[in-house]
């Protein structure tokens, strides 16, 4: 079936009709858990600091530029989050723990270069266990702190406003926070930026302002205009009145100060991007009032990356001993003269931040656009950046494949890749690098999932060429139509679009430059499908790599930025054939109906005038229809009279009439949210009518009706920048995956119940209890792996939930259990699950992190939605042998006792919730793991092999219960044989009877590890509980094996084992039938109380397999 037709099947069961109404109840879908899958690979750190006294060797700090805050207590082995419980701030730019205290934590909020605002300075006394808010909320960016060496309440912060938070410069707390002094202001600037003084001598401190220019590589480029040069400022009183050193060189950009301990305060270092002397360190001797450049021509120091980063730190033990931050950290120990690399790789660390423990200079931590690195032992050894999940990606996709891949651009470190699953259990070594740009999208070939485009360094629009990429191989090939030769007649922005015709044909690629241009051959050939669509309603179209009009008065053009305007976004519709929407960096919208024959210029959206559009989306359902995100002059320079505060609102658009009309559609999104609050990225969901989606700066929104209201769906997310948003709906998956700018890869599994709250909601919420369907359950293996688990503390991201994904809601707890009833096709039971809280695991040889709680194996009761994940086994069996399961490839918290029943095999199964006497219905589909296929074969051998199982399976309740009986009988028999003065004809015959009991009940051995128990001699009786160890072992066997049909060995040994039972069964139904009436005729005649008698017989089962 073609992808249209399972839309329009899909639509035809949840309806077209979405009617606008009021938000939903959030508890119809709060039981949606997000799941973080990594990867594990650090990303941009904004702020460091560390701990200092006993015990604190390990501890340090790092503050994130939109992912909070993160802790580690044992020297970067490990760290831990421990700022996701505010939902208006997420932005760390400045972190100090207080030198004579290490439970006094400052953190001040917002990032200094990615633009997420703070609301102010938060405090912990407690080791960042708890926070409290300390004021500076009318600033939107702290760039550093000071705290006395001997006064945690004496604090200084570098703070930077805008046109609407008037707090800037630097301020001065004598009270831990409780109030605060603006102390330096400085005239012309938003603020300051770098604050530095000696541990020795902490009355004496420096500040610098953060001069113009941005973020540029090398030097000014010709006859651009002349940046404004930062301002050095000093103070003798701790911070209390401020001198400007007016003897520094033109330094624009961001600078950095530091100063040297055992010098009285007098050796001061600055770095930074020199207007007039050329770029590099310069140091002072005599407390700022002459300076000396150190070395012009070094270009290892000379801060190419100025607004980006920018630093100077001194050793806390020599003076001599300085590191300067650039694309790589460097050292010197002769006082600045000369430097030797000290941390770093060719493709660029790019350190930030730095932090040198004042009494022990071995002692460091470092934020690099990598991630914390921290040595113990003057950087001979570093901690690994892998140990954190704080990636920073801007667009993702997956790959048709199961489990599927996550591939994404990610800042700095160049594009990564992620898997959904892990076959070992839990997602730990399941990443990789992706030759592809840290900027643009990536799109991947639905007909070849191996092939992908993504964005190169090299020739071709301005260094960041097209790239072909075989996942397979990992190589890669520039397939730019503007490589070379044609470099000049297209050009692309950073994002860079790229997309596939999906729906009508697959094998269509289309790339947006200032034009869109298709190949439909594996991007050998290229051909022109629009004009330039960046062109404005007043100008005339023109054809798309025709040499554009130069501007009057142009600025010189940045030989790393794009040449011109260029595509931002363009989506194709999957509604209806040649359909495609563009928006583009200049803020034109166009769109053709008839596949680029015609092109339409709809950017009539009133007040639009100076947004920049960042994203749009076809409507999977009318063609008409389309969805627009947008941020107020970001990338297109608002006029003077915009505040820059201004552009942090919210701003989506919808047309239902072809672009004719725009409408406003943010309703519900907040537009105070300190840490962003406006939108990037925007998306309809695939299959149901008015389900959207967007992401902001800060969260994750749903909209049930087609945009007209907005509510949270961030649930259990951490507030962080939400940059992309794409639903993978292939293989019977239906997930929503998100990149986040400073927490990686989130992703909600079987996201199916919006769809149905979509349609449905009030229905739900006036249920008393409400079933979910279920989206199909993939049959696969929990965990392949042996021997080698990992260990707990490695840093590792969870599966998602194996098997069904079963979510049902309760409008209000119920008066007593609810269950859960699993049936096959035939009608017959398969497993049912209580909200009666199971046994805990005991006995176990194995520490309790391993073990799955209570709580995890049973219903919840709580009302709302609630989420139960069936791993697909029949019930149990009862075993006297019981392991834990998996126990050579256990999962942390996973990990349940054994024997587990059979799997079941694919096919539709009867899901039966029962709530207060009520009973709920679904179907539910199990289809088999994607690599293996249901080919009529392979579901031949796994018929057999459930055959086969189910014999054994049923046969191990018939043994357990077998020996229930017989050793029931055997205890009574036992306490008769301990009576005194037993008639010698009695005692006699009771002995006869306890050793025949005895050898068909057989003797319980505790343990975890399965054991069948010695083959019996030929003649010789198996106890019962020896055949339920024998078949426990063959129900275990067939239970993790491969999808085959059972082995001649495998059906030979339950053809022997059952005979073997067969004759247990036959004596045990004897020994009741006959020989304990027998006995119970002794004991009347000798005035005894006979023993009871189970009324059971155990089933005699047909040994003889056919599948």
């Amino acid at each position: 079936m073609s992808v249209r037709a399972l839309r329009l099947a899909a639509f035809t069961f949840l309806g077209f009709s979405v009617a606008a109404f009021a938000q939903v109840n959030p508890k119809l879908y709060a039981g949606l858990q997000w799941r973080d899958i990594g990867p594990h690979h650090g990303g941009r750190i904004s702020s460091v600091s560390g701990a200092m006294g006993t015990g604190q060797t390990g501890v340090f700090y790092a503050g994130l530029p939109q992912g909070g805050l993160e802790k580690t207590t044992d020297a970067g082995v490990t760290w831990q989050f421990i700022f996701d419980g505010f939902k208006n701030v997420n932005s760390v730019g400045a972190v100090q723990v207080a030198p004579s205290n290490p439970d006094i934590v400052y953190a001040g909020t917002g990032d200094s270069i990615g633009g997420s605002d703070g609301d102010g300075m938060y405090k912990s006394t407690d080791a960042g266990k708890t926070w409290s808010h300390v004021g500076l909320e009318n600033t939107v960016k702290i760039n550093r702190i000071l705290i006395s060496p001997t006064d945690p309440n004496v604090v200084l912060a570098s703070t930077q406003g805008d046109a609407t938070r008037t707090g800037r410069g630097v301020f001065r707390s004598t009270d831990g926070g409780q109030t605060w002094t603006n102390v330096l202001d400085p005239k012309g600037f938003n603020g300051t930026r770098a604050l530095s003084y000696a541990f020795d001598d902490p009355n004496v401190i420096f500040a610098a302002t953060q001069g113009s220019g941005g973020f540029r590589f090398g030097p000014p480029r010709p006859g651009a205009p002349k940046p404004k040069p930062a301002e050095l400022y000093k103070s003798t009183d701790g911070g209390q009145t401020w001198t400007q050193i007016t003897t520094i060189p033109s330094l624009p950009e961001q600078i950095g100060v530091a100063v040297a301990m055992h010098t009285h305060a007098q050796r001061v270092f600055i770095i930074g991007n020199s207007v007039d002397h050329g770029s590099g360190l310069f140091r002072s001797d005599d407390g700022g009032q002459t300076w000396t450049h150190m070395d012009p021509h070094d270009a290892r120091i000379s801060n190419g990356q100025g607004g980006y980063n920018c630093g100077v730190y001194v050793g806390s033990q020599n003076p001599n001993v300085i590191y300067t931050i650039s694309t790589a950290l460097y050292r010197s120990t002769d006082g600045g003269n000369t430097f030797e690399p000290f941390k770093g790789a060719p493709g660029g660390e790019d350190a930030h931040i730095m932090w040198v423990d004042p009494n022990n200079g071995s002692r460091m931590v470092v934020g690099f656009d990598q991630g914390a690195g921290v040595t113990l032992n003057n950087g001979d050894t570093w901690s690994t950046y892998y140990s954190q999940t704080i990636g920073q990606l801007y667009h993702i996709t997956t790959t048709n494949t199961y489990p599927y891949w996550v591939i994404g651009s990610q800042q700095d470190t160049g594009a990564v890749m992620v898997r959904n699953r892990s076959d070992y259990g839990e997602i730990n070594h399941d990443w990789a690098p992706f030759p592809s740009s840290e900027f643009g999208r990536l799109t991947v070939s639905p007909t070849n999932p191996n092939i992908v485009y993504g964005v190169g360094y090299g020739p071709g629009g301005g260094g960041n060429g097209l790239i072909k990429i075989d996942i397979a191989t990992g190589d890669w090939q520039n397939v730019a139509p503007n490589f070379g030769v044609n470099e000049e007649k297209f050009h692309q922005g950073r994002d860079f679009p790229k997309h596939f015709d999906t729906a009508f044909h697959p094998d269509a690629l289309y790339v947006g430059y200032q034009c869109l241009m298709e190949s439909t051959d594996g991007a050998m050939s290229w051909k022109v499908v629009s004009p330039d669509l960046t062109t404005t309603q007043d100008q005339p179209a023109i054809v798309c790599g025709a040499p554009e009009p130069k501007p009057a008065h142009a600025a010189p053009p940045s030989p790393f930025g794009p040449r011109g305007n260029s595509i931002n976004d363009f989506s194709i519709s999957t509604a209806k054939k040649g359909v495609i929407w563009t928006v583009s960096s200049n803020g034109q919208i166009f769109n053709t109906m008839d596949g680029g024959k015609h092109w339409t210029n709809v950017s009539n959206i009133p007040g639009a005038e100076h947004v920049n559009f960042l994203n749009i989306q076809a409507s999977h359902q009318n063609p008409e229809a389309a969805y627009i995100a947008g941020r107020l002059g970001s990338s297109r320079g608002a006029p003077q009279g915009i505040a820059p505060a201004d552009d942090d609102v919210p701003l989506i658009w919808r047309t239902l009439d072809g672009g004719k009309t725009w409408t406003k559609i943010v309703n519900g999104l907040p537009s105070d949210q300190r840490t962003g609050s406006w939108v990037n990225v925007v998306r309809e969901d695939p299959y149901q009518a008015g389900l959207l989606f967007c992401g902001t700066e800060s969260a994750v929104y749903v909209s049930f009706d087609d945009g007209s209201n907005w509510q949270s769906l961030q649930n259990n997310m951490p507030t962080t920048s939400i940059r992309d948003l794409v639903f993978h709906t292939f293989n019977h998956e239906n997930d929503i995956v998100v990149a986040t700018y400073g927490r990686g890869v989130w992703v909600l599994d079987d996201y199916t119940p919006l769809r149905e709250i979509a349609a449905h909601a009030s229905a739900i919420a006036s249920a008393p209890a409400y079933l979910f369907s279920p989206g199909d359950a993939i049959r696969s293996r929990v965990n392949v792996n042996w021997d080698q688990p990992t260990e707990p503390w490695e840093h590792y991201a969870q599966n998602p939930p194996y098997g069904a994904i079963i979510y049902y809601h309760l409008s209000q707890p119920p008066s007593g259990p609810i269950s859960l009833s699993i049936f096959n096709s035939d009608g017959a039971l398969v497993n049912t699950i209580s909200s009666t809280l199971p046994p805990a695991i005991t006995g176990a040889a194995y520490p309790d992190y391993w073990l799955a709680t209570p709580q995890s194996r049973a219903l919840s009761t709580a009302a709302g939605t609630s989420r139960f994940a069936w791993n697909l086994d029949y019930a149990a069996p009862p075993a006297f042998q019981t392991d834990l399961e998996n126990q050579m490839n256990s999962v942390e918290h996973e990990t349940t006792q054994g024997p587990k029943g059979p799997q079941v095999i694919p096919g539709v199964y009867t899901l039966k919730l029962t709530v207060d006497g009520q009973t709920y219905t679904r179907k539910l589909t199990v289809i088999n793991d994607p690599r293996i296929g249901q080919s009529p074969e392979l579901m031949a051998a796994l018929r057999a092999q459930m055959k086969l199982t189910l014999n054994a399976y049923h046969a191990m309740t018939g043994s357990y219960d077998g020996h229930a009986a017989a050793a029931a009988a055997e205890a009574q028999v036992t306490a008769l044989t301990q009576q005194a003065n037993l008639p010698s004809a009695v005692a006699s015959q009771a002995k006869d009877v306890q050793t025949q009991l005895q050898a068909i009940a057989g003797k319980v051995e505790t343990g975890f590890f399965f054991r069948r128990g010695p083959a019996p001699k030929p003649g010789a009786l198996r106890s019962f509980v020896d055949a339920n160890n024998g078949f426990n072992t063959l129900v275990s066997m067939m239970q993790v094996g491969l999808d085959m049909a059972p082995t001649p060995a495998q059906i030979a040994t339950w053809e022997s084992d059952c005979r073997n039972y067969d004759r247990t069964v036959a004596a045990w139904n004897t020994m009741r039938a006959k020989t304990l009436v027998a006995f119970n005729r002794t004991l009347s005649q000798n005035h005894l109380q006979p023993i009871t008698i189970s009324p059971n017989s155990i089933a005699d089962p047909s040994c003889s397999f056919k599948p």
